[in-house]
């Protein structure tokens, strides 16, 4: 009955329950003799599976993580957290906001950091679009939570993409006299990073969180089902690609 439930459960779910409505969307072509709704029900169904498995994101990232391995020596007198995306209007223990998951697993890893180098850290991100708070007055509350001094906690709260992060995050450092910043962010993330930093003209350590590849993973049959993780993780890796897109032709 379990593997039953694990089974029959993506399926019911979407994306797994789009696939197959599709499949029935198939059979039922198949009994009005209708070849090509047939063949562009089961492409459908076929691409959704297919972006919505583990595998899929791997191989997507696979390429965005290459670079994404911890520096053999961590020195560094500030660290420089890029933020992510942030809910605006959930409860929390101090107040209204929280990180999302993203910037929760890149703000857990700066503070870890903190803990080992004892160096201010620079919170950056800011309002995207209209938002009561920007992502870094969210995060620096947590980041106190967490035991770091509030002192210590800086933000970078104009910044609205990586760029923009690699930018103003420069300008504090070179106001407050850092020369070793250490940059914290997602692994997929960190091509991007790079490549911003690299054009405002600051040098950097970057430092990889949440790496979700690596060689020689074994896939059992469950990493074949569908999942909205797994499409969320697609959209993410897709995301990323086409950013680097435009960086390369932007900047």
């Amino acid at each position: 009955m379990f593997l039953v439930k694990k089974w029959v459960t993506p399926f019911l779910l979407p994306p797994g329950l789009f696939v197959l409505l599709l499949v029935v969307a198939a059979l039922w072509c198949i009994r009005r003799r209708s070849w090509a709704g047939t063949w562009i029900s089961l492409m459908l169904g076929g691409l959704i599976w297919g972006l919505s498995v583990p595998p899929t994101v791997d191989l997507l990232m696979a390429g965005l993580e290459q670079e994404a391995a911890l520096p053999k020596e961590i020195r560094a007198d500030v660290i420089v957290m890029l933020g992510g995306a942030a809910y605006q209007n959930v409860a929390d223990l101090s107040g209204r906001g929280a990180p999302g998951p993203g910037t929760m697993e890149r703000m857990v890893t700066a503070a870890r950091l903190y803990r080992r180098l004892q160096v201010p850290i620079i919170v950056s991100g800011g309002r995207v679009f209209s938002e009561a708070d920007s992502i870094a007055f969210l995060t620096k509350r947590f980041l106190v939570d967490l035991g770091v001094p509030a002192a210590l906690v800086l933000l970078e709260d104009r910044s609205r993409d990586t760029y923009e992060n690699a930018l103003y995050s420069k300008q504090l450092c070179e106001r407050h006299g850092f020369q070793r910043p250490l940059v914290v962010t997602s692994g997929y993330h960190l091509k991007r990073a790079r490549l911003s930093f690299e054009k405002v003209g600051l040098e950097v350590t970057p430092f990889p969180c949440a790496v979700t590849t690596y060689p020689g993973k074994v896939y059992s049959w469950h990493h074949w089902l569908p999942s909205a993780t797994a499409l969320a993780g697609t959209s993410a890796a897709l995301h990323e690609w086409l950013g680097l897109m435009y960086y390369r032709l932007r900047y």
